[in-house]
């Protein structure tokens, strides 16, 4: 696969996760209990695949490659989704707080952890569609096949470094929640905008 159909497979797991999320927070509006194990495994799943190994990629590798060829490092599309990444990691660290609150049952904490867990549905759902829809077809195109091949070669050092048998297993984790998350709506962006989410 080429890196940007390494990302594209990454998404469409992420995708999955974070669809089951927002449901979990439907499910917990509606009074029924969730297990905490299930959201621990979420925070997880978002630490160290959507995080360390996906966003890891495109931080360390992918964008510095685009700005290289000549694609802005700061505003659209790069420095907006840089500034996505941090909100995500602000979001799941809510995530992670909240869940153990609500399994004690602690004063708004059940309110708290849905509002994270809708917070990361809908970064995350915009998030990926930005990316698929504007910024791996850019990189399509302004990327050699050296650059490509460079890419390839240091998107497998990333998933040594963090270990196949856990990439494996977070891989299973997301797997065991599609018969409940299908994909995503694409977001229709902003009219008249880039969709980047970043200042003009």
């Amino acid at each position: 696969m080429t890196p940007t159909q390494i990302m594209e497979a990454e998404h469409r797991l992420i995708e999955t996760v974070v669809k089951a999320l927002g449901q979990l927070a439907d499910a917990i509006e509606q009074g029924r209990r969730v297990e905490i194990s299930l959201l621990e495994g979420a925070v997880e799943f978002l630490r160290v695949y959507a995080d360390k190994l996906h966003h890891g990629k495109e931080e360390s590798l992918l964008f510095p490659m685009l700005v290289r060829r000549g694609v802005p490092p700061g505003g659209c599309p790069i420095g907006g989704l840089n500034h996505e990444h941090e909100k995500g990691r602000s979001l799941v660290r809510a995530l992670a707080e909240q869940a153990p609150a609500y399994g004690q049952d602690k004063p708004g904490a059940k309110d708290a952890l849905v509002e994270a867990l809708r917070g990361i549905r809908d970064l995350y759902q915009n998030h990926i569609w930005k990316e698929d829809a504007m910024v791996f077809p850019m990189a399509d195109k302004v990327l050699s096949s050296a650059d490509q091949k460079e890419l390839g070669e240091k998107f497998a050092e990333v998933d040594r470094a963090i270990g196949h048998d856990v990439v494996a297993r977070l891989e299973q984790f997301a797997g065991s929640l599609t018969s409940s998350a299908a994909a995503p709506s694409p977001s229709p962006g902003r009219p008249g905008g880039c969709a980047c989410g970043c200042e003009p």
